[in-house]
């Protein structure tokens, strides 16, 4: 006596032959790509899911085995590919139901068209964690990018500061013994650390006895610049010279007189024209006219 679905199994080795044999054979496809082991595998588990779903009156294999397809062949897997797969395997499958019951064949039908359903559900999922993944990697890329580029023009911004800084404080020998270092601009903690390095390497190569620092280019001359050119003026003296500081204007002798800062260690000059002359004077130099 025959019991139902006996048909599928006795067509089950036809079926998984003939699924494989026309998987591997479509040109272009994913299948054939993968090679005739792999399509064999495909069709032995396609086939095994239908067998096992008939039997328990579910879908749940072939909902797996859709899954697993989609899986493996993840981000190569075209719709194409899954659509050739459904009509092929359907294709087969109702040709070997000839023997089949209208109720049997009705249930491999269904199961068929769960297949299909699902199979496009977990495709269309698939691509589309696919593509979240790709945008997320090319944000990354993008920013990734953007951060050295950053770091490329913070690295250029900090050279050109460094660069300013040492153009606008030169330091100029004016005779032997005397250096000029005209100041330009804000005065801070940094450039003060600038100039006070420049100044003791520039010191040791002229054999400096007297530094003139004209702070006359200087638009805001307040306490804390005062004692920096202080802390200044205390490393100058270490190596046996002295700093002169000219160019205050009546403005900034009444900043300095309002914020009671004590340059009484300084010795300050009104003109860098007076600044030369007392310089000159300390290394009991004058300056003569030309004989005729």
């Amino acid at each position: 006596m025959q019991t139902a679905f006996s048909w599928i199994e006795r067509a089950r080795a036809g079926l998984v032959a003939e699924l494989a044999e026309r998987l591997g054979r479509r040109a272009g496809s994913v299948f054939r790509s993968a090679g005739a082991v792999a399509c064999e595998a495909i069709a032995d588990s396609v086939i095994a899911a239908l067998v096992a779903d008939v039997a328990s009156g579910k879908d749940a294999a072939g909902r797996e085995a859709m899954l697993a397809l989609v899986q493996r062949f993840s981000g190569s897997l075209g719709y194409a590919d899954l659509r050739h797969l459904s009509t092929t395997l359907r294709q087969l499958v109702l040709a070997a139901a000839t023997e089949a019951e209208p109720a049997e064949r009705q249930r491999v039908e269904d199961w068929l068209f769960q297949l299909v359903l699902v199979g496009a559900m977990r495709f269309v999922a698939q691509r589309e964690q696919t593509f979240q993944e790709q945008a997320a990697q090319l944000e990354v890329r993008q920013l990734e990018s953007q951060l050295e580029e950053l770091k490329a023009a913070f690295a250029e911004k900090t050279r050109l500061l460094d660069v300013i800084r040492q153009a606008s404080t030169p330091i100029a020998p004016v005779h032997e013994g005397i250096v000029v270092v005209p100041l330009v601009g804000m005065f801070d903690a940094q450039r003060a650390q600038l100039l006070t390095e420049r100044l003791l390497h520039a010191i040791g190569e002229a054999r400096a006895s007297v530094v003139i620092v004209d702070i006359s280019g200087v638009p805001l001359f307040d306490s804390d610049a005062a004692q920096l050119i202080v802390r200044t003026s205390q490393a100058v003296r270490l190596l046996g010279a002295q700093l002169l500081l000219v160019g205050l204007s009546p403005g900034v002798a009444r900043t300095i007189v309002d914020l009671d800062v004590d340059l009484a260690s300084l010795k300050t000059l009104s003109s860098l024209q007076d600044g030369i002359a007392h310089a000159l004077a300390l290394r009991k130099l004058r300056i003569a006219p030309a004989g005729r």
